[in-house]
């Protein structure tokens, strides 16, 4: 029996291609929605449909679903959600979603939008699927082991990560020396690491958790090149992420980028 289209909705970053290769070497078939044209070029060789439109076009995003028999739709990749504050243009459908809010913070949009695609009779399904062997177990995932002081700031930094991410505020935290440098808010991680590195000066140690109950179905941590040259360059030491609960894209490349800047990579 021939499964019907896999949805996805892409946001920036390498994610969204690496699941969508993963769901097509396992057989699915899968139709694009992207908002910019770097996604829509990485995606392109890879699934059947890219289709390009503006972020608040909600009503567009259902009806191309629809149109191309998609029933379970997943959400991908990294949206900036300060584009809420600085007018976007929303359709209908999207400022009925937006009026629905009481509070702007993480879960409660995406739970909006969730439930918006549900009651259009899809289902979203985990970011995870198809790409379970991307979050690996723990232990030391590249680079050199961590220093006994360095390791002591992990304990302290996942125990802040994971009283933040409890609040919903963010998911990341820089420490050093047992010191709280930069908590992640809406700007995200990269930029929370570079500002805690700035203070630091080097030898930042950066924490990254899931949030209690994680609902998998839009916000799956995620670490990648991109944060780990930006550790490189304000000279961090450490990334620690949760063993079994992180998404690391392309861990090949963050071998490399770990090897180059000397940073100690775990899984706890």
């Amino acid at each position: 029996m021939k499964h019907k289209p896999a949805g996805l909705i892409a946001g920036k970053g390498e994610l969204p291609a690496i699941f969508a290769r993963e769901a097509v070497c396992a057989g699915r078939e899968v139709v694009a929605v992207v908002f910019d044209q770097a996604a829509a070029e990485l995606l392109a060789p890879i699934v059947s449909s890219v289709n390009l439109m503006g972020l608040g076009q909600a009503g567009k995003v259902i009806s191309t679903f629809k149109k191309s028999g998609v029933t379970e739709i997943t959400m991908l990749g990294k949206v900036d959600k300060r584009v809420l504050y600085k007018n976007p243009k929303f359709d209908l459908k999207a400022l009925s979603i937006m009026r629905s809010l009481d509070l702007k913070n993480d879960d409660a949009v995406m739970n909006a939008i969730t439930g918006a695609l549900e009651k259009e009779g899809f289902t979203v399904v985990s970011q995870t699927e198809f790409l379970k062997h991307h979050m690996p177990g723990a232990g030391l995932l590249a680079g050199r082991a961590p220093l006994e002081a360095q390791r002591a700031d992990i304990t302290f930094g996942m125990k802040m990560a994971r009283g933040i991410a409890a609040m919903d505020i963010g998911q990341t935290v820089v420490v050093k020396d047992g010191a709280v440098l930069a908590v992640e808010a809406i700007e995200g991680t990269d930029e929370a690491i570079e500002r805690g590195a700035r203070i630091a000066g080097e030898g930042a140690v950066v924490c990254k958790v899931a949030k209690p109950d994680q609902d998998e179905r839009f916000d799956v941590p995620a670490v990648g090149v991109t944060t780990v040259e930006t550790m490189g360059r304000f000279k961090a030491s450490v990334l620690a992420v949760e063993a079994g609960k992180t998404l690391v894209v392309d861990m090949p490349a963050m071998e490399q980028v770990c090897s180059r800047y000397g940073i100690s990579f775990v899984a706890v």
